[in-house]
């Protein structure tokens, strides 16, 4: 290539096409270093797909690969596409995470690229600009159950157009957003930080922010707080409310979901008063923006935490009646079904409760919510 005088757009091409270790090592190292930060997000690739669908399983590394009979080495090397499995044991693995026919696809391009027909996007800018907008306005129809391939395919598109102008440094923010904003919505907290790590690197400082990059402070601070073995609210409230003026300047409506989210981590902490003030406030700031129903779904959940359940259960009956709205996602489901169960309890109807309960635990073990089966079965075991 020096030979050839090959451009830094043609170097990035050839190597590209190079299914080697070496060559994504070399390609790592011609992107910019964003500004603001030292870190440089890596290139999404095949083998985060793989990663992903080990995560979506809520398996170990350990656990996987001993069930393929390959260490966990192997396996760790393979979600770094730093080797590739044999066609065989892609298959093997595959089907052993459940992957769906059109993961299997993609994937059959080997480590670097994913298959070109699995996911097409448009190939000139201005339609890619009008397909992220409508992204991050929720106005496409995603099949859930293929997201991830969806978005690690379209970060990967995108990559190319963020290394060449300003533009497409935002469009593959607002795409690593919107992943984030997917992942959590599945309750998948631990690997939504990886796409807000990567937007808040390619970000550097946050000059003209768009408001729905708030998101990204909501899962740094979701992932402190609610960390499996560490559970750290007061770190969640710390990212939360250094981040909660730029949320007022930006939408009322993300003040108000901030000040939800410290009121709720408040109320895992001896804040009691300052949690259901907090709340209060929130419920004022929240109501009449189109989604009064997790406003008070977060400010009963906060009495429930500070003891409060006949407050609880009066705002349960008075403002929201039947639970699950159609078109909830099935986590959503399982909060609102924790959320009765834990008033009805709160109020001595017991049996009423049980019903509650044995719902979510339906929901958890038909779609597989590993994320929240442990919850789920300590509310039984409580109530019971």
């Amino acid at each position: 290539m020096n030979a050839l005088g090959a451009t830094s757009v043609e170097r990035r091409r050839a190597l590209e096409l190079i299914d080697a270790p070496r060559a994504l090592a070399r390609l790592h190292a011609m992107q910019l270093t964003p500004a603001g930060s030292d870190v440089k997000p890596h290139i999404p690739l095949p083998g985060d797909l793989l990663r992903a669908m080990r995560q979506r399983r809520g398996w170990s590394l350990e656990q996987t690969a001993g069930q393929l009979d390959i260490s966990a080495t192997t396996l760790s090397r393979w979600e770094h596409s730093e080797s590739w499995p044999s066609e065989s044991q892609l298959h093997a693995l595959c089907y052993l995470l459940q992957a769906h026919p059109q993961e299997l696809i993609a994937l059959s391009a080997g480590r670097v690229h994913f298959h070109a027909g699995a996911q097409a996007f448009p190939s000139r800018q201005e339609d890619m600009e009008q397909l992220v907008a409508q992204i991050v306005n929720a106005e496409v129809a995603l099949d859930r159950s293929l997201a991830d391939l969806y978005f690690l395919s379209l970060e990967q598109r995108l990559w190319g157009l963020s290394q060449q102008s300003e533009v497409g440094r935002r469009l593959l923010i607002d795409a690593y957003v919107c992943h984030c904003r997917h992942l959590l919505q599945d309750a998948r907290v631990l690997d939504a930080r990886t796409p807000a790590w990567h937007a808040m690197h390619l970000i550097g400082r946050w000059d003209n922010p768009n408001a729905h990059w708030l998101w990204l402070v909501h899962a740094v601070a979701k992932d402190a707080a609610e960390k499996r073995y560490h559970p750290n609210p007061s770190e969640g409230i710390r990212v939360l409310q250094d981040w909660l003026p730029l949320s007022a300047d930006t939408s009322v409506h993300y003040e108000a979901w901030f000040l939800r989210d410290i009121a709720e981590y408040m109320s895992l902490t001896h804040s009691t008063r300052a949690a259901v003030e907090t709340s209060q406030r929130a419920v004022d700031r929240g109501l009449g923006l189109g989604d009064d129903r997790n406003v008070w779904l977060s400010h009963v959940e906060v009495l429930l935490n500070t003891r409060h359940p006949h407050q609880a259960f009066e705002i349960l009956e008075s403002h929201l009646g039947v639970a699950w709205q159609e078109g909830d996602v099935h986590m959503q489901k399982v909060r609102e079904a924790q959320i009765y169960a834990r008033a009805l309890h709160g109020v001595g109807r017991t049996q009423e409760a049980l019903i509650w309960v044995e719902r979510a635990q339906q929901l958890v073990q038909v779609h597989n919510l590993w994320q929240v089966r442990r919850q789920v079965d300590a509310l039984a075991a409580q109530i019971r």
